[in-house]
């Protein structure tokens, strides 16, 4: 199973894809703070707009109902609030960030434990990819409101640090298959 996992090559792209992202955070916290907010505007704006047609097509048919009307009022409110003040809700994007990296860890662990039971020689890379972005969610989630930028750099870090460690595992994997 964890052969499968790592010698997937959709593991490898996503191994380059979390170094990418951590590049970019790593380099552009505050443009990648405010992209971010953009994009929770911007999708909480698409879901009132879609509850908002809905609304008005239930009107029509004489069957409207007050909950499609609340979930257009309460997404396109939160989309004026998150446009007018992003530091607000960039307050809480270290606990966010932290727990996906958290989560991240968590979801890799039972891999590695597994790996390492099994003795088999990608089991350190596998655990090593687990416990960096735990041991930098718990960082982040300890403190999650000292500094945004200082956070979206360390998750920056942390995706680097996992990406470099799962393309290490993928290619330690390999590397035993072909000997």
């Amino acid at each position: 199973m964890v052969t499968y996992f790592w010698e997937r090559s959709a593991s490898v792209w996503i191994a380059l894809l979390y170094v990418l992202m951590g590049g970019l955070l790593l380099i552009f916290p505050a443009a990648s703070s405010t992209v971010f907010v953009w994009a929770l505007a911007g999708g909480a704006a698409c879901y009132g707009v879609s509850h908002l047609l809905r609304y008005l097509q239930e009107r029509k048919n004489g069957t409207d109902s007050a909950s499609d009307l609340f979930l257009t009022v309460l997404p396109l409110a939160f989309t004026v609030f998150a446009l007018a003040w992003p530091q607000t809700l960039l307050s809480f994007l270290p606990l966010v960030l932290g727990s996906l990296l958290l989560l991240d860890g968590v979801g890799k662990l039972p891999l590695a434990v597994m790996a390492l039971r099994s003795e088999m020689p990608d089991g350190m890379a596998l655990l090593v990819s687990s416990l960096i972005p735990l041991v930098l969610g718990a960082v982040i989630v300890i403190n999650p409101f000292e500094t945004v930028q200082l956070v979206v750099r360390i998750f920056g870090i942390g995706l680097i640090a996992d990406g470099a460690a799962d393309f290490a595992a993928v290619f330690t994997a390999r590397r035993r298959d072909n000997t």
